[in-house]
């Protein structure tokens, strides 16, 4: 749809509907650290599941993310982000959710890192691999790694894992990742969902213990996130595991959304971009704020206790609106101190049994010949991954 259509839709804004956002893009999805954003700039690829303990039968959560940042700065081993010196290494890092999990991360120099120019490999370091279609690696960090910089290996342990990755559905934002916009480097940061249902199999273990991943209950997420900074602050929110008020449990729907870029583009100036989708059994609900004749008016809050994280969301265009609640046990989070492009640091938390509520609603219309709203279903999410980035600066 183009700008020259606004008048159209806001007449007949049920007739301005515009296609699927469920299209797969590997070059939005490929390694972005060139011309300017190779001397300031991040690239981060995430990948999210739950796999089963084959000893207690408990599942967990658990994130994979390959990224690195200043890849012109490079030196003969990872410079870390500290006040006088911008940082420049390639990281592969996990997280296993729990109240009792952890946080593990290994880390390169980027003349120990192969970017993929072939296939659908993406990145390998040593034997840490990923490709849009598996990965696999291993982390070991030993209590001498902690004791001597505890501000970057926030604790000892081992992961090995070998997964393979079937990405079945896209959210593409179009325009806000497209080759124009990225050049013009308007956006601090980018976000593009290659996989926004993402099935995953193989084996997971972590610190001797096995799990087992199958793709009907790994609901997985996958997703990039680049950028020349991440922002004064972020949080994405990804489910797949929905269940309907209508129609009980949902096996091939999902939303995610995402929020923390600053942009100033035209009519758009704001702090915290917002964008993000909903799939629900092939129909798509698509709210972008990079779209301007989509019109969508956004609000968020996220607000905590001692006990809990709540995330709120209302996104709302002429077609459709939605509110949705998040609720993450602090129990259940966990918790790493993230360097930044410019050197500083950052408290980051990232949780996989969050919980969420939604109510979805699209104009109808009534039979007074009005435009009316009208519930399209109640959705209950089990699993929720949420990653959340304040907008404070931590220092040693």
């Amino acid at each position: 749809m183009a700008i020259t259509d606004l008048p159209k839709m806001l007449k007949k804004p049920l007739d301005a509907a515009g296609p699927s956002f469920n299209k797969h893009d590997l070059d939005r999805d490929s390694f972005m650290l060139r011309g300017a954003l190779a001397k300031q700039g991040f690239d981060l690829w995430r990948h999210c599941f739950h796999g089963v303990s084959e000893t207690t039968g408990k599942e967990r959560s658990f994130t994979i993310d390959f990224g690195g940042v200043n890849p012109q700065l490079r030196e003969d081993e990872p410079v870390f982000s500290r006040e006088d010196e911008k940082p420049s290494f390639f990281m592969v890092l996990a997280t296993v959710g729990g109240e009792d999990g952890s946080v593990l991360v290994r880390y390169f120099p980027w003349d120990s890192v192969s970017i993929g120019t072939e296939m659908d490999v993406l990145a390998s370091a040593e034997d840490c691999f990923l490709s849009e279609t598996r990965t696999m690696g291993r982390i070991k960090v030993t209590s001498e790694m902690v004791e001597k910089n505890p501000l970057d290996y926030s604790e000892a342990g081992n992961l090995i894992w070998d997964l393979k990755i079937n990405k079945r559905v896209a959210l593409n934002l179009g325009y806000s990742t497209s080759g124009p916009l990225r050049d013009s480097e308007i956006m601090d940061a980018y976000w593009h969902t290659e996989g926004l249902i993402t099935e995953y199999s193989g084996e997971i273990e972590w610190n001797g213990e096995k799990y087992k991943v199958k793709p009907e209950n790994s609901n997985g997420y996958a997703d990039k996130v680049w950028g020349k900074t991440a922002g004064p602050s972020w949080d994405y929110i990804s489910c797949s595991n929905l269940t309907s008020k209508k129609n009980g449990r949902l096996k091939n729907s999902a939303f995610a959304f995402g929020e923390g870029t600053k942009v100033k583009v035209g009519t758009i100036d704001t702090e915290k971009a917002l964008a993000g989708g909903i799939f629900l059994d092939g129909e798509t609900y698509e709210y972008n704020f990079s779209n301007m004749w989509m019109l969508t008016r956004s609000k968020t809050a996220v607000k905590q206790n001692g006990k809990k994280y709540l995330f709120e969301i209302e996104e709302e265009t002429p077609l459709s609106r939605v509110r949705l609640k998040v609720i993450c046990d602090k129990t259940q989070m966990r918790e790493f101190n993230c360097g930044t492009t410019a050197g500083t640091r950052r408290k980051v938390l990232v949780d996989g049994n969050g919980k969420a509520e939604m109510i979805l609603e699209r104009k109808k219309v009534s039979l007074k010949n009005k435009w009316e709203w009208e519930t399209v279903d109640v959705l209950k999410g089990e699993n929720v991954f949420v990653s959340y980035m304040d907008n404070k600066t931590y220092k040693k």
